[in-house]
């Protein structure tokens, strides 16, 4: 699981610095990067609507809409703050982390390969 995460956060940072170089304005991609910030949490709990929307360099109301086709695709779990009534939590969904599993473990793959080219 952490040589997952460690692409993870290869990925974060390698679209971070193609944001960079191209501008965020032409390089976005908020679903990736808030999906991204999720699971390469340690502990993997939920975190505020408010703080993921933080983690995609998109509008507020570009990232609330992103969430929320991710949450109607099974992707993300979204829950009442329990302390809170008017914060929502969000969390990976075990649909999402299954996703995400298969990804990094295909872009590991990829990077594996070409190593030895």
């Amino acid at each position: 699981m952490d040589a997952l995460r460690t692409i993870a956060r290869l990925t974060l940072r390698m679209h971070a610095a193609i944001g960079g170089q191209l501008g965020r304005e032409l390089f976005s991609a908020p679903a990736l990067d808030m999906l991204l910030d999720l699971y390469v949490q340690e502990d993997r709990q939920p975190i505020s609507l408010t703080s993921l929307c933080g983690a995609a360099s998109v509008p507020p109301r570009t990232a609330l809409n992103t969430i929320n086709r991710m949450v109607e695709r099974g992707l993300l779990d979204r829950s009442p703050d329990p302390d809170d009534g008017r914060r929502v939590h969000i969390r990976l969904s075990t649909a999402g982390i299954e996703l995400l599993d298969a990804c990094c473990a295909d872009l590991r793959a990829i990077l594996w390969q070409d190593r030895w080219r």
